[in-house]
């Protein structure tokens, strides 16, 4: 039932490669700027999961859970 609807709107074929086309572009772009990203950057940003806000101390939050853990609390 669906695709006699979608069959009969007028110009709906051109969409899928309009879809694709952002995507690639998109893809593309994000490649793109990973590869030109300096190594300083993609270790803070690398460290960013571990950090606890506003520490400013990198791998701050893991190293408060294993302090906790070695002394037993």
């Amino acid at each position: 039932m669906y695709k006699e609807v979608l069959r009969a709107i007028a110009g709906i074929d051109i969409f899928p490669a309009i879809s694709l086309v952002v995507f690639v572009i998109t893809f593309l772009a994000g490649v793109v700027r990973a590869v030109r990203m300096d190594h300083a950057s993609v270790q803070r940003l690398a460290a960013l999961p571990l950090d606890e806000p506003g520490s400013g101390v990198p791998g701050r939050c893991v190293s408060s859970l294993t302090e906790g853990v070695s002394r037993g609390a």
